[in-house]
């Protein structure tokens, strides 16, 4: 079989080059290893799928070719929603700049890009195992050979192997002479062996996270924070894994600080506090204090205050100050983070400085390309890991007019 075109990965980006290429009139072979593609979106936004964000800028990405960042960029949120609505899809743009489809449902996400393969005559072939990639992109796998005048790798990374994550791109990319940086999982849970996690694993509060490494706070992000029975998660952490990931790779030392109390600072919390004393009333302070706070964390924290036994007709200004000071500035340390299993994405890949920005073409071999995920990317979380993989598509088939 012969191809203009022949895709490797049936994520988000090769789903989305295969439909532009056909659309243009090429012929396109679309090979992905699993039994379905697009697993990941079905997974993600806990099922509603973030398909983009409007609000998007470079300060959203983190990379080392900032260029390609640059040209990602050129591509608008309009052109993204503009491509879901030929394929019947709706988006909705919330208050924050997240978009969704209307529905909600990342399975109609997926569902409309399979019917538009179907509907474009695509050759897709899935469970495909043993594929064999060799130069001049002659590609083998069970009974088949096809012959490609271009190929796109679009394998995305190993985050989430369940769902389909690996590193055969890398590997298609290090026979055609790319270099490889080493991927760390991203977007992703941290692990601490502190005790305070398994005593409250499932409790769930909103906190300011401050992380630290070899002393020196390196991010900072307000918002859910939940303890695990393995160390910590919660959207701040996620939005914190990257930083934790890079320099745990790095072997620094890592710790966050958590506020609980992140709206007030420590006079006005310390005059707050004071206000709720009724010595009169005289309740324990575990329950007291759980009047304001999750109550298997005030239990916890007074424990290690030795004062859970106390009630309110112990507090004075040192007992109060003791308080506040634990509950803004509550050490947990970080040994590492969660594998690729729990990674939403990961960072590394296919080294991007030996791409052209300006096509996503190989520097190393013509007629080869990358889009998405496999490529040493990654965004923060809401949306714009893909955005990355929709418009590093719309760049690279806009090169095969």
């Amino acid at each position: 079989m012969r191809a203009d075109v022949a895709i490797v990965g049936a994520g988000a980006s090769g789903m989305v080059s295969a439909i532009l290429l056909a659309r243009i009139g090429k012929s396109v072979v679309l090979i992905e290893a699993q039994n379905r593609g697009g697993k990941k979106i079905l997974a993600s936004g806990n099922g509603h799928c973030n398909i983009a964000n409007a609000n998007v800028s470079s300060k959203n990405f983190y990379a080392k070719n900032s260029e390609l960042i640059r040209n990602i960029l050129a591509i608008k949120p309009q052109d993204i929603v503009d491509f879901f609505a030929s394929l019947g899809l709706q988006i909705i743009t919330k208050e924050d700049g997240k978009m969704y489809p209307a529905s909600m449902q990342a399975s109609t996400v997926l569902e409309l890009l399979e019917a538009e393969l179907k509907r474009l005559k695509i050759n897709v072939f899935y469970g495909v195992k043993d594929l064999k990639t060799t130069k001049g992109f002659k590609l083998e796998f069970k009974e088949n050979i096809i012959k490609a005048d271009k190929l796109i790798i679009a394998t995305g990374s190993q985050a989430a192997p369940q769902l389909g994550g690996s590193s055969s791109g890398l590997e298609i990319a290090k026979n055609f002479g790319h270099t490889i940086i080493d991927s760390t999982p991203s977007l992703v849970p941290l692990v601490s062996s502190s005790k305070i996690c398994k005593k409250l694993a499932g409790v769930k509060v909103k906190a300011r996270v401050r992380l630290f490494a070899e002393g020196k706070e390196i991010a900072s992000e307000i918002g859910d924070f939940l303890f695990t029975k393995y160390g910590v998660s919660g959207l701040t952490i996620l939005d914190l894994s990257l930083k934790a990931s890079l320099a745990q790779k790095d072997k620094k030392e890592l710790h966050i600080l958590v506020d609980f109390f992140s709206q007030q600072n420590r006079q006005k919390l310390a005059n707050y506090l004071k206000s709720l004393i009724d010595k009169k009333r005289n309740l324990s302070l575990p329950l007291w204090l759980s009047g304001v706070i999750n109550s298997k964390l005030a239990r916890e924290i007074l424990s290690e205050l030795n004062l859970e036994q106390k009630s309110e007709a112990d507090l004075n200004s040192k007992t109060i100050k003791s308080i506040v000071e634990a509950f803004k500035n509550y050490k947990i340390k970080i040994e590492d983070t969660r594998d690729f299993k729990y990674a939403e994405v990961a960072y590394g890949g296919v080294n991007s400085n030996e791409i052209d920005s300006q096509t996503l073409e190989s520097k190393k071999q013509k007629g080869l390309y990358f889009a998405g995920e496999v490529l040493d990317i990654v965004a923060q979380r809401g949306g714009y890991n893909f955005y990355f993989a929709w418009s590093s598509s719309f760049i690279c088939v806009s090169n095969f007019h």
